[in-house]
């Protein structure tokens, strides 16, 4: 099956768009998959990538965090209030981000900010960025991937942060994740800071446990 130019993955920094649904054929270009943490590619453990595994915790805010699928997830219930920061807390002290998500999902659902998925794909960069900042440990893992690598993560049913090949062996989706590690990977290598849209950040007014985040 030919892809056309207009749908095939480019893995140019400055092409990057991480809502863009694309596809990759995997004969074509080099890959660093993923689906789960356990995962191992090309001598590297490409599943510790993934939000879900644990291991690398940091700090900000004054607390503790056990992933970035915590601080990504309060962004979901982030307006000016006590309710927030309660719903905060409890995510934050679960134990795995798949557990966190699960857990949040079923009993705050109805609760979720009607406009997060305006702002959605750059916190979630801005929230990928602090963990290579504050652990280094996932900085180095993250600086070890090849530089001419596509990093994708691979899971069913999920376009919008990962992608899956259909059945044609094609991978089809945004992997949105796997363009944030990009990203980051080549910040940390050029020493320079992700372009994350600090105007839509800044207006949507993101308040973690209290504090209203400034980009």
């Amino acid at each position: 099956m030919n892809i056309s130019r207009e749908t095939q993955y480019n893995n140019s920094i400055n092409s990057l768009i991480l809502s863009r649904q694309e596809s990759i054929d995997p004969k074509s270009f080099n890959l660093m998959t993923y689906s789960g943490p356990k995962d191992i590619c090309g001598g590297i453990a490409s599943g510790k990538l993934g939000n879900m595994a644990g291991g690398f915790h940091f700090n900000l805010f004054g607390v503790k965090w056990y992933g970035t699928e915590h601080l990504y997830l309060c962004g979901e219930w982030s307006q000016e209030c006590e309710r927030s920061i309660e719903i905060q807390n409890y995510i934050r002290k679960m134990p795995s981000g798949v557990y966190a998500k699960r857990c949040s999902k079923a009993k705050y659902k109805s609760e979720i900010r009607q406009d997060f998925a305006t702002f959605r794909y750059d916190w979630m960069l801005w929230c990928v960025w602090q963990k290579c900042l504050l652990n280094k440990d996932f900085a180095k893992l993250l600086r070890s991937v090849p530089e001419d690598c596509i990093i994708v993560e691979v899971v069913k049913n999920d376009p919008l942060w990962a992608a899956y090949p259909d059945e044609e062996g094609i991978i089809r989706g945004a992997n949105g994740m796997g363009k944030i590690l990009t990203i980051c990977r080549h910040c940390l290598l050029t020493k320079t800071e992700p372009d994350f849209n600090r105007q839509l950040l800044n207006d949507a007014g993101i308040y973690i446990l209290g504090q209203r985040v400034v980009f």
